[in-house]
Order: structure tokens, then C-alpha cells, then sequence
């Protein structure tokens, strides 16, 4: 029986929120490092003291990730369109709300835009040398409205780009996230094998290569797919992974995140349990990956895949209705009108 949009989209949120969280003490550590203090990460935990980005979470609580995926939503169902001030305006007041909280909300390139923008840049300049995750982390919003419409690829990358102009606006980080939101929107629409939602996911990295401020970045479609190649080339997941690790890291860098949440999303064959498992105890940036990797395989299998005590926790530790985010993104889906890109 087909899985209901409902079910995807909310699984897709709860995918996303739930790897985000819980990767908030993996983060930026090593997998040697994760293994000594935890062992194998499926539950939440808090940071470790100091943490150098999650220093004052506790357990079950996200991150910018989510936050700032949320933030998009709001700026969507008000504008029914992507309107890049707008996102800024969101972006912007998340980061008032949350200044306090942990240790660092905010990532480089975002930091480095919206300070940009603080000091009188326009959108179009604010964010010519972002060269990290943080357009990616995102933009599911995008991957799941356009999935939902039935759009082409081509579309969605012009809204992708829109969303991406304030903070990330360079090849590569376009490139990035509309990989992760191609993936998301082939999975919302139902697509049942991994091994297609792969290879879509390499066809919009290269047509998002196309948006954006050059900067020297290697290509998101050639590592994805060595990434796959290196799957299928393994005689099991943990050498995988081990080997992944060892060439790429999956640091924030969009060229090095990116490749590796699909790939992980790959080798948890869309398995959300599984998939944000492997992200969290992988090492580098952690719950970025999962939360973009989480998005991707809950919008697969959907919501009834993501565990229900992860669901639960992430529900109340964050007093988020991410169920009510999903009929917000459903009722919109209709009314969205795709941006067009100025020449």
C-alpha cells in the first residue's frame, strides 16, 4: 500500500529533527572518540562540557538544523513563494531567540553572510563565499513542497537557489543543497529505490552547479558517486563507513558533508532508524548529516519508521508540533508559485 503524503512529509521532519538531535554530542568528534564515551549512539544524550558548538543543550534538543528549517517554513507559508529577504527576517530572528542558548547557533557561512547583511550588503552579495552545510541542513522544506507539487528538477533548483542566495550563494553550496532537496522530493513522491534516488541526487547537484558565486570546491555529483562506488564495493557496512570516513570526514564543508549524508542514506538503505544511526556515530559534523540524510530516508519510508520514542522525545523536549508544520507544508504545496531567476 502507497504511504500517504502525510506520512512522508512528517516523517521526513521527524527524520530530519530526530538525527539532528541525535547528533548534538557526536558532533565534530571522531568515531574513536564516540565509541570510547558511548559506544553505539540510538538514544539522546547531552554534550560532553565545553562542547565546541553544543555546550548548554540537553538531551533530546536540536540544533540550527532543524531551527532553521523550520524558519523557512514560516517564511514559505506566509510569502506561498521563496522570498530571500524574507528567509533572512527568519533566519535573523531564530537567531535573537536562540543567542543565549548554546554555545554557537549559527554556522560560519551564515555567520559571515548575516553579519554581511547586518553591515549593509544586499542578498545577491551577502553570501559569495559560503562554503559549508548550512544551505543543505535546511532546505527540505523546498524538497518536500516540490515534491509534493510534482515539479521538475529544473524548478525546484531555481527555488533551491533562491533559498540559498542570502548565506550560500556559490556553486558549490547550491550544488549541495539541491542534491539533498532532489532527494527529498523523489522520496516524497514515492520512489522506491535508493540506488534511483542516488543517482537523481547527483543529476541536481550538477544542475545546481550552475547557480552561484564560483568558488574552488570539488564537485558534489563526482563524490557522491564514488561514495556509491565505494558502497557496492564493500563486503560490509562498517568497512564502508570506516573507508568513507577515512577519505572524506564529513565535516561541514558542503564538498565533504553533503556526499557523505547521501551516501549514508545510501548504506542505511533509507532506513531512517538506520540511516540516522550511521550518521550520528560517523563522525565530523554529525547531526548536520543526519538531519539531512534523517530527512531524506523519513520522506522514504515514512513517519512510522522513525522510532516513536525518538518521535516523542524530540516532541516534547523541543515543544514542537512538527505534524502541524507537515499540514502546513500539504495545504501550501498547491498554492506555491516557483521563483524565477533574474538573468
Amino acid at each position: 500500500m502507497e504511504t500517504a503524503p502525510f506520512e512522508r512529509v512528517a516523517g521526513s521532519l521527524y527524520g530530519m529533527a530526530t538525527g539532528d538531535a541525535l547528533g548534538v554530542p557526536t558532533s565534530f568528534l571522531t568515531p574513536e572518540h564516540i565509541r570510547r564515551v558511548w559506544g553505539w549512539v540510538d538514544t539522546f544524550y547531552p554534550p560532553e562540557p565545553g562542547h565546541i558548538f553544543h555546550d548548554g543543550l540537553t538531551a533530546g534538543e536540536f540544533t540550527d538544523d532543524t531551527e532553521q528549517a523550520l524558519a523557512l517554513i514560516k517564511s514559505f507559508t506566509r510569502e506561498r513563494r521563496v522570498v530571500p529577504e524574507d528567509v533572512v527576517r527568519e533566519i535573523l530572528a531564530w537567531a535573537e531567540r536562540v543567542k543565549d542558548k548554546y554555545a554557537s547557533p549559527l554556522g560560519p557561512s551564515t555567520e559571515r553572510a548575516l553579519k554581511a547583511i547586518a553591515a549593509g550588503a544586499p542578498v545577491t552579495e551577502s553570501g559569495k563565499w559560503g562554503n559549508t552545510n548550512g544551505s543543505a541542513m535546511r532546505i527540505s522544506p523546498v524538497g518536500i513542497i516540490h515534491g509534493l507539487r510534482g515539479s521538475s528538477c529544473e524548478e525546484l533548483v531555481r527555488d533551491v537557489y533562491l533559498t540559498c542566495l542570502p548565506t550560500h550563494n556559490t556553486t558549490v553550496c547550491v550544488s549541495a543543497a539541491a542534491a539533498v532537496a532532489w532527494g527529498v522530493a523523489c522520496c516524497i513522491r514515492g520512489e522506491h529505490s535508493v540506488q534511483t534516488i542516488v543517482e537523481e541526487t547527483m543529476r541536481a547537484a550538477d544542475l545546481g552547479k550552475q547557480f552561484g558565486h564560483e568558488i574552488p570546491a570539488a564537485s558534489i555529483s563526482a563524490r557522491i558517486a564514488h561514495i556509491h562506488t565505494m558502497i557496492a564495493e564493500r563486503s560490509s557496512d562498517e568497512q564502508a563507513a570506516a573507508d568513507i570516513y577515512a577519505l572524506f570526514a564529513g565535516g561541514d564543508l558542503a564538498a565533504d558533508s553533503i556526499p557523505v549524508a547521501i551516501g549514508l542514506f545510501e548504506l542505511g538503505k533509507g532506513d531512517p532508524k538506520r540511516v540516522n544511526e550511521l550518521c550520528v556515530n560517523f563522525g565530523g559534523d554529525c547531526d548536520t548529516n543526519a538531519a539531512m540524510a534523517g530527512a531524506m530516508a523519513g520522506a522514504f519510508a515514512g513517519i512510522e519508521a522513525v522510532p516513536a520514542e525518538w518521535r516523542e522525545t524530540v516532541r516534547t523536549v523541543n515543544k514542537v508540533n512538527l505534524e502541524q508544520y507537515a499540514r502546513d507544508l500539504i495545504t501550501l504545496a498547491p498554492e506555491w508559485k516557483t521563483g524565477e531567476i533574474q538573468p
